[in-house]
This record gives C-alpha cells, sequence and structure tokens, in this order.
C-alpha cells in the first residue's frame, strides 16, 4: 500500500494543470511515438523515475514494447500475451506469484528491466496499454497522491493511443492498397503488353524484366508443360542442368512451396532444386490447371518474398502461362488455316487433272471413281484417245500429300498426253515418261503407274505396270490374273532396265480393275487392313456385274469396312469391262 497523501491543495492544482495540459498535448497529436514518448517523460518527470516502459495492444490479448526510457537496448522479446485487463495499478512483485504462467513471464521481463509498477490505460474497460515505471531516483516510494497521477495519466492517454493505433492502422492498410493498386496496374500493363505478341520468347522476356527490375530476382528458371512433361524455357542458372525429366514429380504442382526452416524439400526434385538455390516455386496454372511453374533464386541483396510479392508473383506466372496458351493457339490456328488453305489448292489441282467425263466405248463399259482423302493423295486416272479406236487408259499414284503430290501429279498427265500421241512402243513410252519425272522431281518422289492401250478393233490390251498395284484381269473362264509386266517405278532412276509389255486379247465380259492403295490398303477402325486377298475375293464376286456396278460395289465394301475410321488415303478406279 502507498504512503498516506502529503499533497497540498497547491500540489493538486500542480497536478490538475500537468494533466490538462498532457491531454491536450497527447489528443492533438496522431504519431503514436510521439505520444508515448510524452506520457513517459510526463510520468517520469513528475515522479522522479529514471526507468519507464509502454506496452501497446497489438491483436486480441497481444502486446507490443513500443517505447522505452532510460533502459538500455534489450535484445530478445518484445510480444507478450496478457490473459487480463486490470482495472488498477500493478505491483510487478506481486505479479510474479501469479497462478498465471504468461503473467509470471510477463512480471519476470519487467523485473528484469527494472520496472516495480505497471499502470492500465483503460478505455471503456479495456485495456489499450500499459505504462511501466521504476523506482524513484531518490528512493522514496510512491505516495498514494502519486498512484492516482499515473492512473489519471493513463486514462488521459487511453483514449490518444487507442487514436494513434487506429490512425496507424490506417496508414498501414493505405499503405497495402497503394502497393496493391501499384501491383495492379503493373500486372495490367504486363498483361497488356504480352498479349500485343505471340511470340513466346518476347513474353518470356517480359516476365523476365519483371522478375529482375521489380523483384530483383537474377537466378531463376521457367519450366512449361506440353500436358505430359516439363520442359525449361527460360533459365538464368546456367550451371543448372534444368533437364524436366529431373523434375518430373512436380508436373502437377498446385500450390506455392517455399522452402524454410518449417518448410524443407519432400521429394527428389524440390531436394534437387533446393541444392542449387531455389527457394520459392510458383505454380503456372491456366484454367486451374497446371502448365509450368517458376522456380526462383535468390535476389539482389537477399531475402524472401513478403506475402504481397508471393500474390504478385502467383498473378505474374499465371499472366505469362495464359499468354504462352494463347500463342500457342493462335499459331495453331494459323497452320490449321494453312493446312486447309493448301488442301482446297491441292483438291482443286488434283480434280482438275481427272476426266471431266468418261468416253464412251464401242463394245465396252468404262467406270472410274476419285475420292479424296482429308489430306488429299495424288492418285490420278486418266482416259485419252489416240486414234478412233485406240485408247490410252492409265492410272497412277503419286508418294506423298497435299499439293506437292498433286503438282507432280500434273507432271505426270503433261508427261503422258505428250508421249502418248507420238504412238511410241509401250516399254519405250514408259521409259521417257520415267526420265521426264525423274529430272523434275526430288529422291524422295516416286509414283507408281499402270498404263495400257485398249485396241477396239483387235480387242486387246497391251499395257505396262510400273511398280503398280497390279490390277485384276477377271476373263470368262472363271480366272482372276494379277497384271504385273512392267518395271519399276517412275521417278526413282533416270535410267532403268527395259520395261517389258504385255498384250491381252479381250473376249466378251473380261473385265480389268484397276485401282490404289487407297482400296486394298484402308485401314478399319482397329486398324485392319482391306487387303488384298478379300480385294481378289470381292473383285472375282463381281463377274456378272457391269463396270460400274463393279466399281460401286467394290466402294460400297470397303467403306463398310472402314465405318468408325478416318480415311487414310484417296480411293481411286478404273475398270473396263468388254460388253459383247
Amino acid at each position: 500500500m502507498a504512503p498516506e497523501n502529503t499533497h497540498t491543495a497547491q500540489d493538486i492544482i500542480s497536478d490538475s494543470a500537468a494533466l490538462l495540459e498532457l491531454s491536450t498535448i497527447l489528443n492533438a497529436a496522431t504519431d503514436l511515438d510521439f505520444i508515448l514518448g510524452n506520457i513517459l517523460l510526463s510520468c517520469m518527470g513528475k515522479l522522479l523515475v529514471s526507468r519507464g516502459m509502454i506496452f501497446v495492444e497489438k491483436g486480441e490479448q497481444e502486446y507490443h514494447l513500443r517505447s522505452v526510457k532510460g533502459i538500455g537496448k534489450r535484445e530478445g522479446r518484445d510480444h507478450f500475451t496478457l490473459p487480463v485487463a486490470w482495472d488498477h495499478v500493478q505491483h510487478v512483485g506481486e505479479l510474479q506469484s501469479s497462478s498465471n504462467a504468461a503473467i509470471r513471464d510477463f512480471a519476470a521481463f519487467a523485473e528484469d528491466s527494472g520496472l516495480e509498477l505497471l499502470i492500465p490505460m483503460l478505455l471503456e474497460e479495456h485495456m489499450v496499454g500499459i505504462v511501466g515505471l521504476g523506482k524513484k531516483i531518490t528512493g522514496q516510494e510512491l505516495l498514494s497522491a502519486d498512484i492516482t497521477f499515473l492512473e489519471s495519466v493513463a486514462a488521459v492517454a487511453a483514449t490518444a493511443v487507442k487514436s494513434a493505433l487506429t490512425i496507424e492502422e490506417l496508414r498501414v492498410v493505405n499503405r497495402r492498397l497503394d502497393s496493391k493498386v501499384q501491383e495492379m496496374n503493373t500486372l495490367f500493363e504486363i498483361s497488356r503488353e504480352m498479349n500485343t505478341t505471340f511470340d513466346p520468347d518476347a513474353i518470356l522476356r517480359i516476365m523476365s524484366y519483371a522478375l529482375m527490375g521489380q523483384l530483383r530476382v537474377m537466378r531463376y528458371i521457367v519450366y512449361t508443360s506440353d500436358g505430359e512433361k516439363l520442359q525449361p524455357v527460360l533459365t538464368k542458372m546456367p550451371d543448372f542442368d534444368c533437364d524436366g525429366e529431373r523434375i518430373a514429380e512436380l508436373s502437377d504442382l498446385r500450390e506455392t512451396v517455399v522452402f524454410s526452416e518449417r518448410r524443407h524439400p519432400e521429394n527428389s526434385a524440390e531436394q534437387l532444386l533446393a541444392d542449387v538455390g531455389v527457394h520459392t516455386i510458383i505454380p503456372m496454372l491456366s484454367q486451374n490447371t497446371p502448365r509450368g511453374m517458376l522456380c526462383l533464386g535468390e535476389r539482389v541483396g537477399g531475402g524472401r518474398f513478403d506475402t504481397l510479392e508471393l500474390e504478385y508473383l502467383h498473378a505474374l506466372a499465371n499472366i505469362t502461362i495464359s499468354a504462352l496458351e494463347n500463342a500457342r493457339l493462335v499459331k495453331d490456328t494459323i497452320e490449321k488455316q494453312r493446312l486447309e488453305k493448301e488442301l482446297s489448292v491441292a483438291k482443286s489441282i488434283q480434280k482438275g487433272l481427272l476426266p471431266k467425263e468418261i468416253p464412251t466405248l464401242a463394245g465396252y463399259q468404262l467406270a472410274a471413281i476419285n475420292e479424296s482423302s482429308q489430306q488429299v493423295g495424288g492418285d490420278y486416272y486418266d482416259v485419252l484417245a489416240v486414234s478412233d479406236h485406240e485408247y490410252v487408259l492409265a492410272i497412277g499414284d503419286v508418294a506423298g500429300k497435299g499439293v506437292p503430290a498433286s503438282l507432280l501429279m500434273a507432271n505426270v498427265q503433261a508427261a503422258l498426253r505428250t508421249i502418248a500421241p507420238l504412238r511410241l512402243p509401250l516399254p519405250e513410252a514408259t521409259a521417257r515418261i520415267n526420265s521426264l519425272i525423274y529430272s523434275n522431281t526430288s529422291a524422295d518422289k516416286f509414283i507408281t503407274f499402270f498404263w495400257g492401250i485398249l485396241d477396239t478393233n483387235a480387242h486387246t490390251f497391251e499395257y505396262v505396270n510400273a511398280g503398280h498395284n497390279p490390277p485384276y484381269f477377271l476373263t470368262g473362264e472363271a480366272q482372276c490374273d494379277e497384271l504385273n509386266e512392267g518395271g519399276l517405278i517412275l521417278g526413282i532412276m533416270g535410267t532403268t532396265p527395259p520395261y517389258e509389255s504385255n498384250k491381252l486379247s479381250l473376249q466378251g465380259d473380261d473385265m480389268i480393275v484397276t485401282f490404289t492403295d487407297g482400296v486394298n490398303e484402308a485401314m478399319s477402325r482397329e486398324m485392319e487392313e482391306f487387303s488384298d486377298e478379300r480385294l481378289k475375293a470381292l473383285v472375282q464376286d463381281c463377274r456378272s456385274l457391269s463396270a460400274k456396278d463393279t466399281l460401286h460395289r467394290i466402294r460400297d465394301e470397303v467403306l463398310a469396312f472402314t465405318e468408325g475410321a478416318a480415311q487414310s488415303d484417296d480411293i481411286t478406279m478404273l475398270i473396263l469391262k468388254r460388253s459383247d
């Protein structure tokens, strides 16, 4: 208990004046440190105390040492949990016997600091702070009037302290808001700049500038995923073998990883990255799907990323991967449009080279078909009159797809239509066509070709087969022979062994079925081939049909066989049948 009050009326008037002046000063101030300093100076000056501390509220029942006077710099704790709300002055010595461990801990700290009294600053029964004071330098005990003065100071100061704390919190919030606004503006500018280009290297360069310029990160690696595995697309760690196979365990990373004393590497991939100085891994998400990751090392000057910086890195990573995805989609779209345009051109060339109509031959039936696949091959057939009773029949298949195959097919047609009217022996004419094709194509281009001359007066068909699928010769004698006589594929060699020809005598109902490999090699949905055997049996089954009905029968059987599967090649057939 404090000694009896010996204050005179004059002392009371003086204390009141000091309190009034202190209240005026505190309530006019907004700076918390200024307010706390004045509180301590007023108390210590009035009571001749050499040591003082003030703890202020920082969270529920959490108090932070904020102001110190007369005590040397102390290392160690400055935050305390106090599950109390004192309503009067506390003596440090009495608190050390408290049943509460947190209070005893706080009392021990106060005693070590030389404090004897703890004066709560109460505002509406809520303790916003605590003033701690040591002994008087005179060695005298504090009087009851002194305690009353301290409680009055605490009461006067509580409102000012609470207001200053509120203002300080608002300042922190404002700084965070300003930082957020600046961050949003920066990300907006980065996003806008990334969306002006579809060049992946340019997009990654913009990201690189942001990492180095704003966050001072000089060592980092960017991985992106094609949906199956990670690949490094940008690295600033030249001494590290950053092969994506070595970190495959992180391909499905969705949460940020920050290595620390409490979060160690949890797998070999994380350990590998940690060993080369990576301490933060940011997932790159596109539509909430992992599409890459950003691995960050130490930044210039050291220090880890705070919460706001990690949020910024998240946004930057996601903006970058979205821009890269958009660039990829645009590239795919352009490539698709290019292919579609090339396909259209190839189809136009191919259709333009085929006969507009099949001529009518006395005593014979002719039927032909060409159905292009989605990729457009280089199939070709032709029917050409070289006299009033002689006709050239030809079918060929150019290696390759698209415009190149179509252009080579045009070469074949031009060569055929130039050489056929010369009426050269068929083997020699074939050799000349081969020479023209060989001189106009590269080594990887070649043509399988079958052609012959039908004499409707002599009822003969002389042919040469230059490496083409052997046509079927179906006779009325129930035979189905393959027409193989000929030589090498066109365009393989400039000078070939002499081609051979064969002349057939055509009887009534004899039929020649020519076709390209889009027929016999058509694939089913189960990847089974239609096959030569199945086609030959089918041709034999068409013995009683007309050329046109035979063609439709074969086509329908092939389409039924391949139902549900994409057409892999052109379907081309040319069928000749003697009617009488």
